[in-house]
C-alpha cells in the first residue's frame, strides 16, 4: 500500500490534484453496543489517502447487517482534512483463496491415487495372466491335448524341474497381485479420507456487505474511519448472584447483590477484544405509546332477510318462486337467535408496553464473544446492602420454614428482573427470580429451608351439624392451632401465611371463632382471605397462632370451597 501511496504522489505531482483511486484497508472491529435484541458494531480502519477524490471500500462486513443504519465518520485526526461525500453498499458472494488452493491441493492428491489404482489394476491383470499361462504349460507337457495323442512318458527329472519352475513363478505371480491388492486398500482409505476433507472444505453460499465510501481529501491525510451498523442476532439478558451473610447479635446481615449479563451473537463476525457496552434500550421495539381509536355502542338492526330484499328490488315473484322465496326467508328466521348474541358492536385495540427507561452499562476491560451462539458471561454491578432476615411458613401446605432477606434496591438504574444464584454463608441454596424493580424498592429473596425454626399445625376444632329453633341452617366450624419454635441464638422474626375462605353470596355468612389470634395484615397482595401472622420470638423461645372460622349457610343451599 506505501509503495502504491508513493507511485501514485509521483504521477500526480504535476496535478492540483490526485487522480480517483480505490483502497480496499482491512477493518477492525473496536466497539460493541449490545441490546436486549440486537447489537450496534463500530469498525475501525486506516487508510492513507492523497488530495482529491477516491473510495474507500470495505469488503469484511457481514452481510445481514441493516443497511439503513450503516454510518461512516473520520476520526477528529482528520476533521477538516476530509469529506465523506456518500456511502453504497451492497451483498455479494465472496470466496476464499486460501480454502480453494487447499481444495485443488487435495483433489490433485486424490487423482493421483486414482491414477496409481489403475496402474495396480494392471498389475494383478497380468500377473493373473501369466499364472494361467504356466498352468496351461504344465497341463500340455502331463496331458495329451487331443484324443489321437497317446499318453507322454514321464521323465523323473524334467517334472522335478517343470514343477519347480512353475511353483516358484506361481509363488511370485501370487505376492505381487496380493502386494497390489493391498496397496489398492490402502489407497481406497487415503482417498476416502482426503474427500472429507475436501467436502469440510466445501465452499458455502457466503455472502458479504461490501461497503463504498466515497470520500474528498482536502490535503494528503492517513485517515483513521469508523463505520458502524446494526445487527439482529445478538442480544443481553441479566442474572445474578446473591451472597447471604448472616449477622449477629451486634451486627445487620447483609447481601451482596451482583448484577452478570449473559451475552450471545451468531451474527457471523467475531468480536474481539471489543469494547462491550450492554443496553437496555429496545431499538427493535416500539419507541411511542400506540394510538387508541374510538370506540363507539351502536345500536343493532337486523339484516332485512333476503326474500323481503328481492320483493323489494325486483317484480312480483311467479308462482314457482314463491315456496323458494318462503323457504330462504324461514331459514333467516331460524338463524336470529345467533345474531342476536352479536347486537354490541365494538372494536378494540391491541395493548402495547412501553418501556420508560433505559441504561447504559460499559464493561470496564475488553472482550471477546465468539459467533457460535455460546452465551459470554460478563459482570456488571455490585452492591452491598443491610438485610432484614424473616422466617417465612406456610404450614397448610408445607411444614417448612424458609429464610427470607429483604433488601432495598441500590443504584441509579432500575434491575432488570432475571434469575438469581443464591449462595448462604458462601453455600450454593438454589436459584430465585427477581422482578423489575427501580432504585429504592424493597427485594425480597428466599434462602431456602431454615432448619432452627420448628413449625406444627394441628386441628383443634372440627364440627358440621344444624341449628336454629324457628328455622334451620347448617353450620361449619373449623379451627387450627399452629406452634412457632426458634432454635436460634438470635431473636427471629416469623411470619405464618395461612387463608380463611370468603363468600360473595349474602346468604353465606363466615366469621372470626372466638379467641383467634389477629392477623398482622389482611388480604395479603389483595388475596381475599389470605391472612399474615408476624411474630418475634427471642432464642429457644416458642409462639402460638390460632386460626379458625365458622361458615353459616340456609338448608337447602349447596356450597362448596373453590381455590
Amino acid at each position: 500500500m506505501k509503495a502504491f501511496v508513493t507511485g501514485l504522489l509521483l504521477t500526480t505531482s504535476l496535478s492540483a490534484s490526485a487522480l480517483a483511486a480505490d483502497f480496499t484497508p482491512t477493518t477492525k472491529i473496536d466497539a460493541v453496543t449490545v441490546y436486549m435484541q440486537g447489537a450496534d458494531v463500530v469498525r475501525q480502519a486506516s487508510v492513507t489517502l492523497v488530495k482529491g477524490e477516491h473510495r474507500v471500500i470495505l469488503k469484511d462486513l457481514p452481510a445481514n447487517i441493516d443497511a439503513q443504519s450503516i454510518r461512516v465518520e473520520g476520526l477528529p485526526s482528520v476533521a477538516g482534512s476530509l469529506a465523506v461525500v456518500s456511502v453504497d453498499s451492497r451483498n455479494q458472494f465472496t470466496g476464499d483463496a486460501t480454502l480453494d488452493a487447499q481444495r485443488k491441493a487435495l483433489e490433485d492428491e486424490v487423482q493421483k491415487l486414482m491414477d496409481e489404482r489403475v496402474t495396480l489394476d494392471t498389475v494383478v491383470n497380468d500377473a493373473n495372466q501369466q499364472r494361467q499361462f504356466l498352468m496351461s504349460l504344465a497341463d500340455k507337457q502331463l496331458v495329451p491335448q487331443s484324443t489321437t495323442e497317446t499318453l507322454k512318458g514321464v521323465d523323473v527329472t524334467q517334472l522335478a524341474g517343470l514343477l519347480d519352475l512353475v511353483g516358484t513363478r506361481l509363488s511370485s505371480l501370487a505376492k505381487t497381485a496380493q502386494t497390489a491388492q493391498l496397496r489398492q486398500r490402502d489407497i481406497d482409505k487415503a482417498a476416502g479420507e482426503l474427500q472429507a476433507k475436501m467436502a469440510e472444505l466445501a465452499p458455502g453460499q457466503q455472502y458479504q456487505t461490501e461497503v463504498v465510501i466515497n470520500v474528498e481529501a482536502s490535503a494528503d491525510v492517513t485517515a483513521d474511519m469508523r463505520v458502524s451498523y446494526r445487527v439482529n442476532e445478538a442480544g443481553w439478558s441479566p442474572y445474578y448472584d446473591a451472597k447471604l451473610d448472616i449477622g449477629t447479635a451486634t451486627e445487620a446481615s447483609v447481601v451482596e447483590l451482583i448484577q452478570r449479563a449473559e451475552v450471545t451473537q451468531s451474527t457471523g463476525e467475531v468480536w474481539d477484544a471489543v469494547a462491550l457496552t450492554l443496553s437496555t434500550a429496545r431499538p427493535s421495539g416500539a419507541t411511542a405509546a400506540p394510538e387508541i381509536n374510538e370506540e363507539e355502542v351502536t345500536l343493532w338492526e337486523p339484516p332485512q332477510p333476503l326474500a323481503e330484499a328481492v320483493q323489494s328490488a325486483a317484480p312480483a315473484p311467479k308462482e314457482e318462486d314463491a315456496s323458494l322465496a318462503q323457504a330462504m326467508d324461514g331459514e333467516l328466521k331460524a338463524s336470529k337467535p345467533k345474531l342476536r348474541n352479536a347486537m354490541v358492536n365494538l372494536q378494540k385495540q391491541a395493548v402495547v408496553e412501553v418501556a420508560g427507561f433505559q441504561a447504559n452499562y460499559k464493561i470496564e476491560t475488553r472482550v471477546s464473544v465468539d459467533n457460535s451462539g455460546q452465551s459470554k458471561k460478563v459482570r456488571i454491578t455490585s452492591a452491598t446492602q443491610d438485610a432484614k432476615l424473616e422466617a417465612i411458613t406456610v404450614p397448610r401446605l408445607d411444614p417448612a420454614a424458609y429464610l427470607t432477606a429483604k433488601f432495598n434496591v441500590k443504584g441509579s438504574a432500575p434491575q432488570l428482573a432475571g434469575p438469581v444464584n443464591l449462595y448462604l454463608e458462601g453455600t450454593y441454596v438454589g436459584q430465585g427470580y427477581l422482578p423489575l424493580l427501580n432504585p429504592g424498592e424493597e427485594a425480597k429473596l428466599g434462602f431456602g429451608v431454615d432448619d432452627q425454626i420448628k413449625v406444627t399445625r394441628k386441628e383443634v376444632k372440627r364440627l358440621s351439624g344444624e341449628e336454629g329453633l324457628l328455622t334451620s341452617s347448617n353450620v361449619e366450624e373449623r379451627g387450627w392451632d399452629i406452634t412457632l419454635e426458634n432454635l436460634h441464638d438470635v431473636a427471629m422474626d416469623v411470619t405464618m401465611l395461612d387463608r380463611v375462605p370468603f363468600a360473595s353470596q349474602k346468604d353465606i355468612e363466615i366469621s372470626e371463632l372466638p379467641g383467634m389470634t389477629k392477623p398482622t395484615v389482611r388480604d395479603l397482595d389483595k388475596k381475599r382471605g389470605v391472612h399474615a401472622w408476624t411474630q418475634t420470638l427471642e432464642p429457644k423461645a416458642k409462639g402460638e397462632i390460632k386460626v379458625g372460622y365458622r361458615i353459616t349457610w340456609p338448608e337447602g343451599m349447596k356450597v362448596g370451597l373453590v381455590d
